[in-house]
């Protein structure tokens, strides 16, 4: 079922691939004007016309680079509804030991620093507004944490923290903030060089060219109770909920979609 979210307005961060993506589409798709930010977004002019979709290209680490995006969307369509705070990064890891200052800092920069900008930057123009919706994208890392990923867990469960001040501070003025937390969804970021499936290979004893190997070894591992990876159109669904007036009573929650891996709702 598509959510009807005509006319509304949605920052999506993170826009150019994986869940990203998808949600923009699924928001295009519900009648939504989106404003895609990340590094690239040449290409999201294949999916839309400009009176629906507004590429930004920004980094997200930059300190300014919040208040471009917010700008740009006020320019373009004069009002934001929508804020999915999505851009991140899953670095795998060696273990605890083997993450360095610089790699815990980068981390940050962009997995939390970066939402905290943009929840800044556009929840003042939603309290003029009377009303909006931020949905972060967490993890079940930051929840159930894992071990070869010792600094994305410690950053995705900061912004479990995040959204729920931002709930309990805005909440009474019309502003909802909630969490998706993802677990296991294959996306681009799995597979890019010293990626998150490198990791696997390697602590499976998987030659890291055999992707399937390393996958098929982390299910019979994990014993994951869907049984199966999640996809990119698993978690938009959840955040067009999320965003949608379906959940207007819904504010502060971390929602798992993770297969049944983590079985709680909130965190």
């Amino acid at each position: 079922m598509t959510q009807d979210l005509s006319g509304k307005v949605a920052i999506v961060t993170g826009a150019s691939s994986g869940i990203g993506l998808e949600t923009t589409k699924r928001f295009l798709a519900a009648g939504t004007r989106v404003v895609g930010a990340a590094r690239t977004t040449a290409h999201l002019a294949e999916i839309a016309g400009p009176n629906m979709l507004l590429p930004v290209d920004v980094d997200l680490t930059d300190p300014t680079a919040a208040d471009t995006v917010v700008q740009a969307a006020l320019d373009a369509f004069g009002r934001i509804d929508i804020l999915f705070n999505n851009a991140g990064a899953a670095p795998g890891r060696d273990g605890f030991l083997s993450v360095t200052d610089e790699m815990w800092q980068q981390t940050f920069d962009l997995n939390v620093m970066g939402y905290i900008r943009m929840a800044r930057a556009v929840i003042p123009v939603m309290e003029k507004q009377g009303k909006g919706v931020l949905v972060h994208c967490g993890s079940e890392a930051g929840i159930k944490p894992h071990p070869l990923l010792p600094d994305y867990s410690v950053s995705k469960a900061a912004i479990n923290m995040l959204s729920k001040i931002i709930a309990r501070d805005f909440t009474r003025r019309g502003i909802r903030s909630n969490v998706v937390a993802p677990a296991h969804i294959r996306t681009e970021l799995w597979d890019v060089p010293g990626g998150f499936l490198d990791s696997l290979a390697d602590h499976y004893g998987v030659p890291r060219e055999d992707r399937d190997g390393a996958v098929a070894a982390f299910l019979e591992d994990s014993q994951l109770p869907a049984g199966r990876l999640g996809t990119p159109a698993d978690v938009a669904g959840a955040v067009l909920y999320l965003a949608s007036d379906v959940s207007d009573f819904v504010s502060g929650i971390v929602l798992g979609v993770d297969g049944g891996v983590v079985p709680s709702l909130q965190a």
